[in-house]
């Protein structure tokens, strides 16, 4: 039986898991979890400046528990036939292409979105931009 020291920065939180079971986020502060010896803990700390969640848990979190979702993220979802204009503080972040979903960290900034159904823009042109390039999207002239 050991005592676990886990301290979270002001711009991070921290994803807990028990013996592969999801346990909790973290908010900045500092914890002592009492654990036994047959208790595996994995801490995974995100900097919530860095605005997406990154983490092979997105999905659970998103998908069986709405309720903690909710409270620490943004959630941005579209489907096969939308796109969403994401903005951060107001000012444009990225455009989600149809079918995908993002947690956004709550808290470091404000994040928006704007769900666009292109069924309604028949002729709609989707063009894929290399990673390493920029590009210019313009719906209804904005």
């Amino acid at each position: 039986m050991l005592w676990k020291r886990i301290v979270v920065g002001d711009h991070e939180r921290a994803l807990i898991t028990k013996n592969g079971h999801f346990g909790g986020i973290l908010a900045p502060g500092e914890y002592r979890l009492f654990l036994t010896p047959d208790i595996l803990l994995d801490v995974e700390k995100h900097n919530v400046r860095e605005l997406v969640f990154e983490s092979t848990w997105a999905d659970y979190l998103a998908q069986e528990r709405p309720e903690i979702a909710a409270r620490y993220f943004t959630r941005v979802e579209t489907n096969e036939l939308q796109v969403a204009i994401v903005y951060a503080d107001s000012k444009l972040y990225q455009v989600m292409l149809p079918a995908k979903r993002l947690l956004f960290w709550r808290g470091a900034v404000e994040v928006t979105a704007e769900v666009v159904n292109m069924i309604d823009k028949p002729k709609a042109n989707f063009y894929l931009v290399d990673e390493a390039k920029a590009g210019l999207l313009s719906l209804d002239n904005r």
